[in-house]
């Protein structure tokens, strides 16, 4: 069983974290060490729960195997799903459609939408602010049940597969999704609003969770807790990949370091 430093310090308490959490996303165990409102230490054990997944994998198809990616991280499913098919595709020479590049395309930016509406939600709730986790929820769900209508499954799991996508965008498939991104589009603002003028929230997520640019830098974080912490760096633009080498997403940077920063730059992508 994994080790964990004991508690130490008058008023310290332990609260354990996972492996198996309330939502669809990767296994991992935190150990907090709490005084108070202060996390005075956190331990993670990101490989708690052993799947055998790579031995799953062995000896199969690349469209066999391709299963098993989409299963690592639900909430990633797409972003799992598009490395595998892109090595694949690379190790065997193969080329892609462009419509079928396309539509991976839309997929991957669906979740990520559907990903930082629920946790911006999530960082509200958990400073004990509810009502913005509820309106996050419901408009994350709007995107989720498009998905669904569109390409078969709210997730998209199994969606990308070696060589294409299966299946094809369902024909009013487009109406529904720009339906849920416009009725997001149209309520941001107001949760932002929200979000910037209750100082209770604030003082839980400004200064929170800082990470030192130069430690994002020196670490190379990536994603938006990179970018949370003033490092433009966007794996869509560098190394690149079709369709980002034409779309050219614009790149959101925030340099505070902390909680804030990192929702900052979600709600920017999200826009």
């Amino acid at each position: 069983q994994p080790e964990f430093l004991p508690v130490e310090g008058e008023g310290i308490h332990q609260i354990p974290v996972g492996p198996i959490h309330a939502g669809v996303i990767e296994p991992g165990h935190f150990r907090f060490h709490v005084q108070g409102e202060v996390v005075v230490r956190l331990e993670a054990r990101l490989g708690y729960k052993h799947k055998g997944t790579l031995a799953l994998m062995l000896g199969k198809s690349p469209r066999a195997a391709a299963a098993f990616p989409a299963r690592l991280s639900g909430d990633s499913t797409v972003a799992f799903g598009w490395a595998f098919a892109a090595a694949a595709e690379a190790a065997l020479g193969v080329v892609v459609p462009p419509r079928a590049v396309a539509l991976r395309a839309v997929m991957a930016e669906l979740e990520r939408i559907h990903n930082h509406l629920n946790d911006w939600g999530f960082v509200c709730n958990d400073a004990a602010f509810a009502f913005p986790h509820a309106r996050c929820g419901f408009l994350r769900e709007g995107v989720l049940r498009a998905c669904a209508a569109a390409f078969g499954h709210r997730l998209m799991m199994d969606r990308i597969l070696p060589g294409g996508v299966a299946p094809d965008i369902v024909p009013g498939g487009a109406a529904a999704i720009l339906a849920a991104l416009a009725a997001a589009e149209a309520e941001v603002p107001a949760l932002l609003r929200i979000y910037d003028s209750h100082a209770s929230l604030q003082d839980r997520v400004v200064g929170t969770g800082f990470l030192d640019p130069d430690f994002a830098r020196r670490f190379a974080a990536g994603g938006f807790v990179g970018r949370g912490s003033g490092r433009a760096f966007d794996a869509r633009l560098r190394p690149g990949h079709a369709p980002y080498d034409w779309l050219l997403p614009p790149v959101a940077v925030e340099s505070g370091g902390d909680v804030d920063a990192r929702v900052r730059v979600r709600i920017a992508e999200l826009l």
